[in-house]
Order: C-alpha cells, then sequence, then structure tokens
C-alpha cells in the first residue's frame, strides 16, 4: 500500500513537470499623453517579426501570453498618435510589465490638402460609376 502510494506520487509530479509550459508573459498599459494619461482604448500592440498582436482594454490593459525566453520589440499603435517601439525581455515564469504612453501625431496642412485633394477625386470617380 505505501509502496503504490509513493509510485503514484512519483508519476503525478512527473507528469506535471512534462506539461509545464517554459513560458512568459508581457503585461503593459497604454496611456495617452495628451489627455492626462487617460487609457487608450483598442489600442493595437504587436511583436514585430511575428502574428502575435493584441488590443488593450477598455483600462489601456493589455496581455501577451505563453511567449518563449528572449528579447521581442513590441509594436504600440493608436489611430492618429504616433507608433511607438519598445524593446523588452521575456523570462519563463515570470510577466514583464510594461507602462508606455503615446503622443497624438501631427498632420501638416500639406498632408491635410492632398488626403482632401484624394478623396474628393474618389468621390468625383464613384458619382461617375453610379
Amino acid at each position: 500500500m505505501q509502496m503504490k502510494l509513493v509510485v503514484t506520487l512519483f508519476i503525478l509530479s512527473f507528469t506535471s513537470l512534462c506539461f509545464s509550459q517554459n513560458t512568459g508573459m508581457i503585461v503593459g498599459k497604454i496611456m495617452d499623453n495628451e489627455l492626462q494619461n487617460s487609457p487608450l482604448i483598442f489600442a493595437d500592440i504587436a511583436i514585430k517579426g511575428t502574428s502575435i498582436k493584441c488590443n488593450s482594454d477598455l483600462t489601456g490593459l493589455f496581455v501577451l501570453e505563453n511567449l518563449k525566453d528572449g528579447a521581442y520589440t513590441l509594436i504600440c499603435s493608436f489611430v492618429g498618435y504616433e507608433t511607438q517601439k519598445i524593446n523588452v525581455t521575456v523570462i519563463s515564469g515570470q510577466s514583464t510589465n510594461v507602462k508606455l504612453g503615446l503622443n497624438a501625431s501631427t498632420v501638416s496642412l500639406l498632408e491635410l490638402a492632398s488626403i482632401a485633394s484624394i478623396a474628393q477625386k474618389e468621390d468625383k470617380t464613384a458619382s461617375i460609376i453610379n
């Protein structure tokens, strides 16, 4: 009876070690530098060179899970704001915490005029087709 218990405990501990993952995670918060550090809702966060990405929630929080050990470059973007890149290191079994703020991007009057001109041309083309 004692031997069965020892063998069962050994098997359970061995299988738990075999199935444990050697991954870490990145947890962060994205804030708006222009509006007194209010959260940026649904900002895009991606890891450069991979298809791994997520969005921030209603409080600006995001989580990237199941990442192998190593150095990564996060690309954080939001419409109307400057894209920011940040280097992070992930260690298995730990969470790497990131907090960053994005600045509103500036558009010159020349860029705005060219965007408006393109939009007008597309609108005229669409009305001719219809």
